[in-house]
Order: structure tokens, then sequence, then C-alpha cells
């Protein structure tokens, strides 16, 4: 059985950069479809004071499985966040790290009442503690 959850991403700020200039950016995409809405980036944002602000909102509808025990299957959404800023003559640009969520885990889970959940996860494959704010909301209403 499949069924189709219109998702929201928002995706906040990331906290903690290291460097304190340059501009800092997401790109997000769910491995398990080959949809074109299905990947996108946020805005290229300049860093302040060691952290990045995007407000970044994506709805797109999510296609879930409900195996035969009536448990939803994993759905993973992936965030890479990019770094760019100057060395000299020429541009750089690095991975600052990845975050990966299974969306099946916020189905009809929340904590301000609404089905939302606002957490800070520490990005993987990093060599820094930077944390990036996302709410992978549930628009079921």
């Amino acid at each position: 059985m499949q069924a189709f959850v219109p998702k929201t991403r928002r995706i906040f700020d990331l906290n903690n950069v290291p460097l304190v200039s340059g501009t800092s950016y997401v790109k997000w995409h769910l491995p398990s479809s080959t949809s074109a809405e299905h990947r996108g980036r946020t805005s290229k944002e300049v860093i302040r004071e060691h952290k990045v602000a995007w407000e970044y909102d994506k709805l797109l509808p999510v296609r879930l499985t409900i195996d035969r025990n009536g448990m939803l299957q994993e759905s993973e959404i992936h965030f890479e966040v990019m770094q760019e800023y100057s060395s000299g003559a020429r541009g750089e640009r690095i991975i600052l790290g990845n975050v990966r969520l299974n969306l099946a885990e916020y189905v009809d889970a929340g904590e301000d009442g609404d089905g939302n959940i606002t957490r800070r996860y520490l990005m993987q494959d990093s060599k820094i503690n930077s944390t990036l704010k996302v709410r992978p909301l549930n628009d079921l209403s």
C-alpha cells in the first residue's frame, strides 16, 4: 500500500560555521526519487557572525509505502551543506557536511500540537560541529 503525504521542508539556519566570510547554501534531494521536483537547493546566503540563515520552505508530495505489518517504510531526505569563499584570486567551494533524515519518523509526530518538530541536527561527514536547523512539516490539514 502506498500513500502520498504532502510534506514541507523548512530549512532555518546553520550555526557554528568556522569561517566568518563567504556564502553557504544547502542542496537537498530524495534518493528514492528521480523526479526533478524532489531535489533542489536554497539560495546562497552570506555567513554572518558564524551563522547562516535561509528561512527556506519547499512543499512537495512524498510517496510513503506501508508494509504488510502496517509499518511505514523508510523514506530518506539528504541535505548537503556547501560553503563558497574566496582564497586569493579564485573562489573555493567545499562541502561542510551532510544530514540524512527518515521522513517516515515524522508522520503524525509533533511537539507543538500541529504535527511539527523543529530540531537541530549535527552534520555528518564533517570536520566541524555545525548544526542544521530543519523542520519537516506534516501538511495533512
